[in-house]
């Protein structure tokens, strides 16, 4: 197993459970050698991980060229499967398409930017490892293409972010962490039993089915018509969407998102909705659409419901908040549904829009709750209302959130706009006027953005002061701190990079999806009358 996939996935795991497991082990001077490195070791793995992603993503690897790689064409994929379980038919088998490999991209930069952060976290020895152990647990869950490993990397995910909420978190983080754990688990067992189903319906392949059982776990190998009876598919599209559409998560399984974001350290927020909230819209693609296309086609007015649910009310819910975090985390919620209308749209525009939507709410929302985690640092406070004027003591905060809020909102040359666009579009060509609705959402998600940035950053009595919070109790507040300023310009900058140049994944995504349509969804959409 030394592909770089592999090494890509294993190495956080491994050097995050080693830097909190040997101080247990060791004697005392040795405990606290690697105590007080733990964090720039977790910091220095972290950083050569994001150059090795950045490296696979963005130039041409082994004679592979990745801007030209298309749908279920798994590049640095094993030539054969490295058995696990060989009993059950459970193998190693990893690789990326131009589905996983941004959300792989995407990972890789939101660690260290995520630490970066929260480098003067307490017990920074436990807290910096831990996120160590959650890099490789995500890049699991994009990169392997065996549905039981696929779940154990799913379920690793919960146990770094339950703890990181648990102990690091707010005043009410333990109904948070509960909450959040109780939410998705639930979800995810539901998701098990559908490919449970799924697994007992595949056929004997050699070199992967299991020696006892005759089955296998293998994405590769499946296919869609493993499961004979319709009523039967239908049945496991409908537990898949559960467990993934809880993940993203879509109304009406969404409350778990806005407490755990409250109570949430701030590295936790920006991984929960920088990538956590992502595992479920590539989990239903990779899984559900792609194994299930009758029934999706079938089901399309459910994605419509959902999407439609879950952009308006996240939009008007955002409209009554005060808490800044909770705004942000609510804001989430509405740019999920647009993810699921771009796929209900059935066009390879709106797919590729809500695969870019994905990756542009993947950088602009970790920059929200960084910006947010910095105002609760210096300000002691998220309310919304009770600071006016930041710009007066705290520039750099000020020019971080304005650019975080007018990325959310859409606007032209910044990342959000792109596939905000593209998902209209496709959403016209497929239901006409019906755009209407999303696109009027959008205009009081421009509201509620716009209000909050005029009270919080330029409303003032004094032009010269601002009005300072009573949490402060008279102090004088500080500018964000180097680390968090290092943080939020990069992910600013990206911000602007792909809303100027979104060809630079927006491309394979466009690729990707036309030809998920031509393959996969083609011949359904034909006998259910549409055409795409």
């Amino acid at each position: 197993m030394s592909d770089p996939l592999t090494i890509l996935t294993l190495t956080p795991i491994g050097v995050g459970l080693l830097l909190l497991i040997l101080p247990q082990l060791l004697p005392g001077n040795l405990a606290s050698s690697i105590r007080k490195f733990s964090r720039n070791v977790s910091f220095g793995v972290s950083m050569a991980l994001f150059a090795f992603a950045t490296y696979l993503s963005f130039t041409t690897f082994g004679g592979i060229d990745w801007l030209g790689i298309n749908m279920g064409e798994y590049e640095l994929m094993n030539n054969e499967p490295v058995t696990l379980i060989s009993s059950i038919g459970v193998s190693w088998i990893v690789g990326v398409d131009a589905l996983s490999l941004p959300m792989v991209w995407l990972t890789a930069l939101l660690i260290p930017l995520s630490m970066l952060v929260e480098w003067d976290a307490k017990e920074g020895h436990i807290f910096h490892p831990l996120i160590l152990v959650m890099e490789g647990a995500l890049l699991g869950v994009f990169v392997v293409l065996d549905l039981f490993v696929f779940y154990i990397f799913w379920e690793m995910t919960l146990i770094p972010m339950f703890f990181l909420i648990l102990v690091w978190g707010g005043d009410d983080r333990k109904y948070a962490s509960m909450k959040f754990f109780i939410y998705t688990f639930t979800a995810s067992v539901i998701m098990l039993v559908g490919i449970l189903i799924m697994y007992f319906h595949t056929g004997d392949v050699s070199g992967v089915s299991g020696t006892l059982t005759g089955h296998h776990f293998s994405l590769v190998e499946m296919n869609t018509e493993m499961i004979q009876s319709e009523g039967l598919r239908h049945l496991v599209w409908i537990l898949l969407l559960i467990g993934f559409a809880t993940k993203m998560p879509s109304v009406p399984v969404h409350t778990w998102l806005p407490d755990a974001h409250v109570q949430a350290p701030t590295a936790g927020s920006m991984l929960l909705a920088g990538v956590m909230l992502k595992m479920g819209a590539y989990g239903f693609l990779r899984v559900a659409v792609s194994l299930f296309p009758e029934s999706t086609v079938v089901f399309t007015p459910i994605l419509i419901f959902l999407g439609m649910a879950s952009l308006v009310y996240g939009a008007w819910v955002c409209m009554g908040q005060t808490n800044l975090k909770r705004m942000v985390a609510y804001s989430s919620v509405s740019h999920m549904g647009l993810i699921f209308l771009g796929i209900a749209t059935m066009q390879p525009l709106g797919i590729a829009g809500a695969l870019f939507m994905m990756f542009a709410h993947g950088i602009i929302s970790p920059l929200l709750f960084a910006v947010a985690g910095a105002f609760k640092h210096h300000y002691h406070t998220l309310e919304i209302g009770s600071m006016r004027g930041i710009a007066h003591h705290s520039p750099y905060l000020a020019a971080h959130m304005m650019l975080g809020w007018m990325a959310s909102l859409g606007l032209p040359l910044l990342a959000g706009f792109v596939a905000e666009v593209a998902i209209l579009i496709a959403f016209w060509m497929s239901f006409g006027w019906l755009v209407l609705l999303p696109a009027l959402t959008l205009i009081i998600t421009a509201v509620y953005y716009l209000t909050s940035m005029q009270k919080t950053i330029f409303e003032s009595n004094d032009r010269h002061h601002g009005i300072l919070p009573d949490s402060l109790h008279g102090e004088e507040p500080r500018d964000i701190t180097w680390n968090e300023n290092t943080s939020m310009f990069i992910l600013g900058i990206l911000t602007v990079a792909f809303g100027i140049f979104p060809f630079i994944f927006f491309d394979m995504m466009s690729d990707w999806s036309t030809e998920f349509i031509r393959e996969v969804l083609l011949d359904h959409l034909i006998d259910q009358g549409v055409k795409p």
